[in-house]
Order: C-alpha cells, then sequence, then structure tokens
C-alpha cells in the first residue's frame, strides 16, 4: 500500500503547525518586548529629568528681604523682596506668612536686582504677635526670610535680630578674613572673623544695633572688597555678596 502521500501530508501538517507555534510566540514576544523597552526608556527619561531638577534646585540663589511699612496710606505692612544671584531663573509659586498660604507664579531673572513681589497688609496685629516669611519655588526649594518680625503697639514694628551676612562666592580652600566695622556714632563695633571660604555657605554677624556697618574682605593681608551695609528695624539683615 503506498504511503509516500499520507507520509508527505502528516509532514506538512507538523512544518505548518510548527511554523504556526513559532508565528503565535513571536506575536506574543515582540509586543512584550516593544513594551519593556519603552517602559525601560522612560524609566531612564525620568531619572534624567529628576537627575537635571535636583541639580536645577542645587543651582538656585534666591535671597527674601522684608521691609515693613507702617503709615496712614500703609498701615501695618510687609513688602517682601527677592534677590536671585544664581545663573538660573527660579519661579516662586507660594508665599508663607506664618500658616497663611498665598500663590504667587513670580519669576526671578538670575543675577537680578532686589524686586518686590508681595505687599501684604496685616489687619489686626496682636500684641507681641511674630511672623514669619517663607517663599516657594517650583523646584522644591522653600527660602526664609532670615529673623521674624515682631508688631508691639508700642514700638510698631521690631525685630530681636539685626544681621550683616557675607556670602563670598568663592572656590573651597580659600582663607579670607572678614572685618565689619561701625555704627561709630552709636558705639565703635568692631568683629573681625579669619573663615575658609566654601562656596554657597554664607557667615553671618550679629550686629544688634542700627547704623551704618563697613564689611571689608581681606584674602591675607590685602582688601579685596569692602561695601557699606546699613542696619534699620525696617530692614534688620543685609546681604553682602563678594
Amino acid at each position: 500500500m503506498p504511503t509516500t502521500g499520507t507520509s508527505y501530508r502528516r509532514g506538512t501538517s507538523t512544518i505548518l503547525g510548527t511554523i504556526i507555534f513559532v508565528g503565535i510566540i513571536f506575536s506574543a514576544f515582540i509586543p512584550m518586548m516593544l513594551v519593556i523597552n519603552q517602559a525601560d526608556t522612560l524609566h531612564e527619561m525620568s531619572k534624567h529629568e529628576l537627575g537635571i531638577l535636583d541639580q536645577e534646585r542645587g543651582d538656585e540663589a534666591l535671597y527674601v528681604y522684608v521691609q515693613t511699612v507702617d503709615t496712614a496710606e500703609d498701615p501695618h505692612t510687609l513688602i517682601i523682596k527677592v534677590q536671585n544671584k544664581g545663573a538660573i531663573s527660579v519661579n516662586i509659586v507660594r508665599l508663607w506668612i506664618n500658616d497663611e498660604s498665598i500663590e504667587l507664579d513670580y519669576n526671578v531673572q538670575p543675577m537680578s536686582d532686589i524686586e518686590t513681589i508681595y505687599s501684604y497688609q496685616v489687619q489686626v496685629p496682636e500684641e507681641d504677635s511674630s511672623y514669619y516669611i517663607v517663599v516657594t519655588t517650583d523646584r522644591g526649594n522653600s527660602v526664609a526670610f532670615d529673623t521674624y518680625l515682631n508688631w508691639d503697639f508700642d514700638l510698631g514694628w521690631d525685630s530681636d535680630i539685626k544681621l550683616v551676612n557675607v556670602l563670598i562666592n568663592s572656590l573651597p580652600g580659600n582663607i579670607f578674613k572678614i572685618r565689619v566695622t561701625g555704627p561709630e556714632l552709636i558705639e565703635p563695633f568692631t568683629y573681625d572673623e579669619e573663615a575658609l571660604s566654601l562656596k554657597y555657605e554664607p557667615k553671618f554677624f550679629d550686629v544688634q544695633l542700627e547704623g551704618d556697618y563697613t564689611v571689608t574682605i581681606y584674602r591675607g593681608t590685602k582688601d579685596i572688597y569692602s561695601e557699606k551695609a546699613t542696619i534699620t528695624d525696617a530692614e534688620p539683615v543685609y546681604w553682602v555678596f563678594a
């Protein structure tokens, strides 16, 4: 009995079945691999974007100032100002005054001058009440005014802290001497400090009195920078950038 035709059909069926099986495997495997590769790509992109965000967050150099006003036109008013000393722009999205949150959308360009971002009027200040000022950027940084502001019915706006802050933009390892002198008309005052300069790490000088101070920075015995700093109750903190 001839069996060649039957064997041929069986062999052909086996080959076709194998081809169909392999096709089914590949039709499931290839899309799965594409999905896995796409997920890996999205994961790497997210890591890269987060790395850039972390770098930019660290590069932000925003400083907050507050001026107090108490006139008939602007009673019990806080003028919030900022200065961007960094190389990237900073977008301020929120202002905190104590527990009160105020949404903002204010962009500060790199290396800006001091500029006003908000004027806040305290409606009914309480006796001996203190106010803390913080701004938040869209990169997640929170920057606070260096001291709290206190309201007193007899004295008006007052702060217990008066600071001259010095920030030296230099590579680590350089030794500087910072000298703060004055105000001579109120009380002779001299403050010397030798500091190992670390980039973006300021030195704080509690000067306690109102008046004009002179900040001088030396490298060794050489006078490399000098600036006048004016401290008042309305503006109790002054920054020197050198």
